[in-house]
């Protein structure tokens, strides 16, 4: 069974390295002499030089390219001399030539390094500045960056020697009788009955406004429609199960329901139009017009026919077949709390470090609206979610993880299929996922998902779980209280995870 609830953890990807715009020269740049000097074992400074001699051969190239190309005023194309080029347009083409190739040697040696660099590398202050003179270039131009990373590991914790406790329900008989009997209720056929009232009953009040204990003039006259088990009141409910079809009855209204909004009250109780604005009393009197109860079906073939469509026959194949569905439904969420282990043990045995002073300076940069106290305060939380995107990572390269397009395709016909509830023919599911795909940012969810899966499923081959039964209603504390927790991890570094997605 697949864990379709997503983790509570941020799922975040580090960011590849950009090339440099010729207009930000010294913010990235790297040439043919590149040294490293680490700073720890999480970042370190890459120097780049690049003498004139580096540069001559590809600068006379791109004047000779420009000049060929260009359509210059006053001179036929490709005819213009070349003193000219060099005059008007040679500091720019020396400034687009030298920063290409600084960029580009940047990018080979982190790719030739095989770091797992975080975010952009970043200019180091107090670079030297240099002058573009194309007929006479400095000797050399050398750029210092600072560049994070993640130091080497390997994932802890993936051994039968860690045990887990997977949550089941104890009560899943109780649960499947608990449903058919609801199924029967929903199936039963409704009648009015005028003897008495019960609580599953719902009732029309016909009511009018009080004043005082009389009725006002002019006051406001509507039919109220209430279910007995939803009257907030008790002592009102109490009255009204004493109570029989044609029976009086006073009321405030408020006591019908837990507190409501007042537009709500309005419009839902009172049935006041949203254009009408008077001032309406509590206090109503009335009489209970109609009674409407909806009978329990019998377990017969006609019940099990509508409900089950035709499979079951007997109250026994009934409980079965509504305890593989509720089974489900517990799977999925016992899978995500799971899932939840699965990270928290994981964290805690793989805490390897991360470049955190070059992060916070890299964040800073990346979003000048984000202030220094700002975070520093969402820092820890960013920190963790960016830890396990690098475990799923490498667990994805290890259980050497893909989603494939057919992959996504079944997952958005099965979406499909269960948004309907029906059987559809084959080219109306096809266009309907073709239609829902078109969405890139949804489709890189449902694909995160599906290799979220299949991390749950490797995890799960190498480690011990055992099913731990507890009662339905215990069930459910836990999983609330985890998604109460994770609702608030996702908020910590809300401002950090806009600013890089």
């Amino acid at each position: 069974m697949k864990a379709r609830v997503k983790s509570p953890l941020f799922m975040y990807s580090p960011v590849s390295v950009p090339l440099i715009s010729p207009s930000n020269l010294y913010s990235t740049n790297i040439m043919p002499t590149v040294q490293r000097k680490d700073l720890d074992n999480t970042s370190a400074i890459i120097s780049v030089t690049l003498t004139r001699d580096d540069l001559k051969p590809k600068l006379d190239a791109e004047l000779k390219r420009f000049r060929t190309r260009a359509a210059i005023k006053g001179f036929r194309q490709g005819q213009a001399p070349m003193p000219y080029i060099r005059r008007m347009y040679g500091p720019s083409i020396f400034g687009d030539t030298l920063n290409d190739m600084l960029s580009q040697e940047l990018y080979n040696y982190l790719r030739e390094s095989k770091l797992d660099v975080l975010g952009q590398p970043l200019p180091i202050e107090n670079q030297t500045q240099y002058s573009f003179k194309i007929d006479n270039p400095e000797d050399e131009y050398k750029v210092e960056y600072e560049i994070g990373f993640v130091p080497a590991f390997d994932i802890q914790g993936l051994d039968k020697n860690q045990s887990f406790e997977r949550l089941t329900v104890s009560n899943l008989e109780q649960l499947a009788a608990d449903d058919l009997e609801y199924a029967r209720k929903r199936m039963g056929k409704r009648s009015n009955v005028t003897e008495d009232i019960q609580d599953n009953d719902m009732l029309k009040i016909a009511v009018r406004e009080l004043d005082g204990d009389q009725p006002k003039v002019g006051g406001w006259e509507t039919t109220i429609s209430v279910l007995v088990n939803t009257v907030a009141d008790e002592a009102l409910k109490s009255e009204l199960l004493s109570k029989k079809h044609g029976d009086s009855i006073r009321l405030n209204a408020r006591s019908l329901e837990a507190p409501k909004e007042e537009p709500t009250y309005r419009k839902y109780i009172l049935n006041l139009p949203e254009d009408d604005d008077r001032e309406v009393g509590d206090w109503f009197d009335g009489v209970i017009e109609e009674v409407a109860r909806v009978g329990v079906a019998e377990l017969d073939e006609e019940f099990f026919t509508n409900y089950f469509g035709g499979r079951i026959n007997t109250r026994e194949e009934a409980i079965e077949e509504l305890k593989k569905g509720i089974l489900s439904f517990y799977d999925v969420r016992s899978n995500a709390l799971l899932m939840r282990e699965f990270q928290t043990r994981l964290m805690e045995l793989n805490r390897f470090d991360l470049p955190n002073t070059f992060l916070k300076r890299w964040l800073g940069v990346n979003n000048d609206k984000l202030t220094p106290d700002q975070i520093d305060a969402e820092f820890p939380a960013f920190a963790d979610n960016l830890r396990w995107s690098l475990l799923r990572d490498r667990l994805k390269e290890r259980f050497a993880i893909e989603v494939t397009d057919e992959e996504l395709r079944e997952e958005y016909g099965r979406k499909v299929r269960n948004y309907f509830q029906a059987e559809l023919p084959a080219h109306i599911i096809d266009s309907s996922i073709d239609r829902l795909m078109q969405d890139e940012k949804e489709v890189e969810n449902t694909r995160r998902d599906l290799e979220t899966d299949k991390v749950f499923e490797a995890i799960r081959s190498l480690i011990t779980v055992t099913d731990k039964a507890v009662p339905s209603e215990e069930f459910h504390q836990i999983l609330d209280a985890v998604t109460k927790k994770s609702e608030t991890e996702q908020s910590a570094d809300a401002s950090l995870r806009e600013s890089v997605e």
